[in-house]
């Protein structure tokens, strides 16, 4: 997810967005890596990976371009 927009780039292993630069990979267990192919500088920002528990749980990457 797009932090700042919360736009919704990817669900479990699925691409739902129509950005085609967007992929995500993930090793069967705990590591999870959202992939940005040709990054723009619109691409600047944090990203969220959220796991929806009882209790939610969240992690924030942030990308700069120059």
């Amino acid at each position: 997810m797009k932090a700042e927009d919360q736009t919704i780039l990817t669900l479990h292993n699925k691409v739902v967005t129509h950005n085609s630069r967007i992929s995500v990979t993930h090793d069967n267990y705990r590591t999870w890596q959202l992939h940005i192919r040709q990054v723009k500088e619109s691409d600047r920002g944090c990203y969220m990976c959220q796991i929806n528990t009882s209790v939610m749980k969240k992690q924030v990457g942030c990308v700069d371009v120059h």
